[in-house]
């Protein structure tokens, strides 16, 4: 029985805590304020509580060992146990109450074992200890969720008997800032070993392409595999006549500058996530691939280059999701645009998200072009948050309003004339600023899409995680003197202003500027 557990039980063990701090007075009217209200979280039975513990982190979980009799030992039975605070120094750091809590556990299954925090060049977590446990109780989702604060990367070891694990329980194995490894050469894997993992992610670790092929051999219920920024990987080759892959993300790594290609041949993997070079990325035989995320880097567009991508663009084609930053749509550009050929190949996609600065008036026009040639496109996002410019109040404060924009030659209106975005119907432009690259990309949407029914424009005003709902109301409460928040207001008002008086090809598009967006419209495509 899965147990949720939901605000009103989190309230009544949270009232639990908070009676450990009361005063004797305060117990006998709290005591006298409740006597005839029953207690219902002490009507559950054992079962079902520590199933609610299961949900919590650690350091709660124990504490509730001193709430009653009943509970001193209840927490010992917990199903899931959660370090999400490593304890950290610029020192040596002490891990030893996390083994001894461990020893103290007798629950015979541990179903979610986490430990995530942040380690110093002196740390050194019982990584071992940790796995060696969670193995112990098959444990069913592993996570050792480590992050560096120092420059140079340690990585740590794992034990064998992660690739000696026979309990075939196994589901979902995490780890990050790890030596993933198989075990000494002569000690093979046992078969059974990952036979029912499903998901597997690997972050910062130090790997091998052998790893990687192994594990696509070993473990056949495989399906979503994440490889992110990991050391030593040099020709990487996803394939393999039994993989059932649906979901694979890769970022590239080029610190070390060994990484040389990424093959993927997965003919049942939808969704995609590849950030790097795309010289180095060969896509073959995936048919049902309807999600992407592809984000180039700067590379001189030479003749190998201009073919490369050409190729892969076909392999892509019948997406219906993009994610992606210049590098293709300055590739289409060149080889279309510049030429007053329009570019007619996405003609399923109907969500495009759009990361990082917009340089150029060109740039614009290439982004809304390459829009208009996608007939199915129904909502887009743009989303500056690489942008190089001072955020909104920044750039009043320091007297001026504009980013630095580039003019001349490479700037001139491409000869290909922007089409409408007829099916578009939601557009959100994210970190919005008001520069001059921004307005025209505005402008452009609102004449250029005649179905548009709502665009909705979020500024970005400094700490990204504190965000209301209305910058007008909010914005004198972000610290600045009196005379500077007016006129942080005045010019807000200027450019809501400019953009409300823009010509719209909709007659029912509704305009709504505000300081916090919802990323759930971005990870209900890729996950988190």
């Amino acid at each position: 029985m899965e147990v949720v557990m939901d605000s009103s039980l989190r309230r009544l063990v949270n009232r639990r805590l908070e009676w450990l701090e009361m005063t004797k007075d305060q117990v006998s009217d709290w005591n006298a304020g409740t006597s005839r209200r029953r207690d219902r979280l002490s009507a559950l039975p054992n079962t079902v509580l520590s199933r609610i513990l299961s949900k919590m982190p650690m350091d709660s979980v124990v504490r509730t060992s001193i709430l009653s009799k009943r509970w001193s030992n209840l927490w010992k039975h917990t199903q899931g146990v959660d370090f999400h605070s490593l304890p950290f120094s610029d020192n040596q750091a002490d891990y030893s109450p996390i083994t001894r809590c461990l020893d103290l556990l007798l629950s015979p299954q541990i179903i979610k074992f986490t430990t995530v925090g942040h380690v110093s060049e002196r740390s050194n977590p019982d990584v071992q200890r940790w796995v060696n446990f969670a193995l112990s109780k098959n444990v069913r989702q592993l996570t050792i969720g480590l992050m560096s604060v120092s420059l140079a990367r340690r990585f740590f070891q794992l034990p064998d008997s992660l690739f000696s694990n026979r309990s075939k329980i196994l589901e979902h194995l995490v780890l990050s800032f790890v030596d993933f490894k198989p075990p000494r050469p002569g000690q093979p894997i046992a078969a059974s070993v990952f036979s029912s993992l499903k998901l597997l992610v690997l972050t910062h670790c130090k790997l091998a392409d052998a790893t990687v092929d192994l594990f696509l051999r070993k473990c056949v219920p495989l399906e979503e595999l994440v490889i992110n920024m990991c050391e030593g990987l040099k020709n990487v080759n996803i394939s393999g006549p039994n993989l059932r892959l649906i979901s694979f993300r890769c970022l590239e790594d080029s610190d070390d500058g060994e990484f040389r290609s990424l093959r993927v041949d997965a003919p049942l993997v939808g969704n995609l996530v590849y950030s790097g070079d795309l010289t180095k990325f060969y896509l073959n035989n995936c048919p049902v691939l309807q999600i992407l995320l592809l984000q180039g880097r700067e590379e001189p567009m030479n003749e190998a280059y201009t073919v490369h991508v050409r190729e892969l663009i076909d392999q892509i084609r019948h997406v219906n999701t993009m994610i992606l930053n210049f590098a293709v749509v300055e590739f289409v550009a060149k080889e279309y645009y510049t030429r007053g050929i329009p570019f007619q190949t996405f003609q399923n996609l109907t969500h495009v998200f759009w990361y990082g600065p917009l340089k150029s008036p060109n740039a614009v026009y290439n982004l809304v072009a390459f829009l208009g040639d996608c007939p199915s496109l129904i909502e887009i996002a743009v989303d500056f948050r690489e942008e190089s410019g001072a955020v909104f109040c920044q750039c009043i404060s320091e007297g001026h309003v504009a980013d630095e924009y580039e003019e001349g030659e490479s700037s001139q209106r491409n000869p290909y004339e922007v089409g409408n975005l007829e099916k578009l119907e939601i557009a959100e432009v994210r970190c919005f600023s008001g520069f001059d690259g921004e307005m025209l990309l505005v402008r452009l949407l609102l004449e250029k899409a005649v179905n548009l029914r709502k665009l909705w424009l979020f500024w970005r005003l400094g700490d990204l995680s504190v965000m209301h709902d209305n910058v007008l109301q909010d914005i004198t409460k972000s610290g600045y003197p009196q005379q500077l928040s007016d006129t942080i207001q005045e010019e807000a008002n200027s450019i809501i202003a400019t953009i409300l008086n823009f010509r719209k090809a909709s007659p029912r598009v509704r305009i709504k500027f505000g300081q916090e967006w919802r990323i759930e419209s971005w990870r209900r495509h890729f996950g988190d």
